[in-house]
């Protein structure tokens, strides 16, 4: 909350806490008080979520998951870049780790075509770093070093979109089967969410 409403919220509450200890008079004020208090009330709800609109900006038609996504943040984390910057890339390190362990567990399936259990092996190999770029823009984000930050997600999201690029080019036939064409697709929208999670990211560094 910025100071400009702290004051006015902390002046309201005040008398809030002094009018309990009046009863006479507290009804006909709390009266008079209450939709400005409201108003204020809204105002920070608004601020808070400010910064969660500025990080879904521009992500495509991912936005609605990034917003309910960065929504799901402890509400400490919300209004301040550093603590929602924090959320977002924990959160694309959950998803990318759950995703490291579905290439490997599809990697197994018998009777894969052959292009696709070779983009599976690529793709391994691009998300091993992953994990560890994400990690790096963390600590960096925590020694507020937001260059080296933006650094580090950019290399992930190279590493994500390279993955992407393999998959997308697979070509299947009829004998390919609904599982594989299944795997593929789950990966690329998994791959593309994981992509602009990654941008919401940059968009709440390159806010302060």
């Amino acid at each position: 909350m910025s100071s400009n409403n702290f004051l006015p919220l902390a002046l309201f509450l005040i008398i809030c806490l002094t009018l309990e200890s009046s009863p006479v008079v507290s009804a006909s004020l709390r009266h008079h008080l209450l939709p400005h208090i409201s108003h204020i009330q809204r105002t920070s709800d608004v601020q808070d979520t400010s910064l969660i609109q500025k990080a879904c900006h521009g992500v495509g038609d991912s936005e609605s998951d990034c917003l309910s996504t960065l929504e799901s943040a402890a509400p400490h984390q919300k209004n301040d870049p550093n603590g929602l910057a924090f959320f977002t890339l924990r959160f694309v390190e959950d998803h990318a780790a759950n995703l490291s362990f579905r290439i490997k567990k599809f990697a197994v399936t018998p009777d894969l075509p052959p292009a696709l259990q070779s983009t599976l092996s690529d793709c391994m190999d691009q998300y091993n770093p992953v994990d560890d770029l994400i990690e790096d823009a963390i600590n960096a984000v925590l020694a507020n070093v937001y260059s080296d930050a933006e650094k580090f997600i950019d290399a992930a999201i190279a590493n994500i979109m390279a993955c992407d690029t393999q998959i997308k080019s697979i070509h299947f036939d009829e004998n390919s089967g609904e599982e594989s064409t299944g795997m593929a697709k789950d990966l690329s929208e998994s791959n593309g969410f994981s992509k602009k999670m990654l941008f919401a990211a940059f968009n709440i560094l390159r806010s302060q």
